[in-house]
């Protein structure tokens, strides 16, 4: 979408969908969170940045957010409010199938697996070619629900993700480069593609094991080694059994 498109978008949420919002992911109001006004589109400023409600509800994203994902922004130089909600997607993904295989992700290893693109005025993670590396998931959305994603978005203070690099030109050359991994992470390279997993919306106690969910004061400890990568699967399978019979 260029840069007029954004111009044109505008909130679809109201006041009943910023109170459940805000109740469920449990977002300080310390932070200013409010709607945007009707001719308001989603245009961070240096106080506020755009907070898109698909990358929580659907895609695992929390706050607050955990320093690897700190990390990553910091690394591509990618501000917050710039990251396509698949994007984080994949970013979710990543970090539990890394705990699932007794390992601690790291920005090479991410980028074994993934490479940064553009996407419009958005940026995402796009899947290394398999010639430089099979992938960590089995299954990966390539689209969003709901479709209107882009209007389901309300403003935050900048002070919420402080550590946020500021916005990348959407029109500035993408630096890549195939990472070199320590012996330690080429182990777990190929643990994480030899048992790939669906990538799907997961429940808070996934995230929860995973490390990724506040909601929970103590971390269960049932998510590691290959007992993880069982139960992550059974989680899986049981997912998409759930889906084809919401259909029937």
């Amino acid at each position: 979408m260029s840069r007029t498109g954004r111009s044109m978008i505008r909130s679809v949420l109201i006041a009943k969908d910023l109170k459940s919002f805000l109740d469920i992911y449990k977002i300080p109001k310390r932070f200013s969170p409010t709607l945007p006004g009707l001719d308001e589109s989603p245009e961070c400023t240096p106080d506020r940045i755009v907070l898109y409600t698909l990358a929580f509800s659907s895609c695992g994203v929390r706050y607050p957010l955990s320093s690897f994902k700190i990390a990553l922004l910091r690394n591509f130089g990618v501000h917050f409010s710039q990251l396509h909600p698949l994007g984080f997607m994949r970013v979710v993904h990543f970090e539990l199938s890394c705990v699932v295989v007794s390992g601690e992700p790291s920005i090479p290893l991410f980028c074994m697996f993934y490479k940064l693109i553009s996407d419009g005025d958005w940026f995402t993670f796009a899947k290394r070619k398999n010639s430089v590396s099979r992938p960590c998931y089995s299954f990966m959305p390539t689209s969003t629900y709901p479709k209107e994603w882009k209007s389901r978005f309300i403003f935050v203070s900048a002070a919420m993700i402080p550590e946020s690099p500021p916005l990348r030109d959407a029109e500035a050359a993408i630096e890549d480069s195939v990472p070199i991994l320590s012996a330690d992470k080429i182990v777990q390279w190929k643990r994480m593609y030899e048992n790939p997993t669906r990538a799907f919306t997961f429940s808070e106690g996934i995230l929860a094991m995973g490390g990724l969910s506040p909601s929970y004061s103590v971390r269960p400890k049932a998510f590691s080694g290959k007992k993880g990568i069982l139960l992550l699967l059974i989680c899986c399978i049981c997912f998409y059994f759930w889906g084809l019979c919401s259909h029937l």
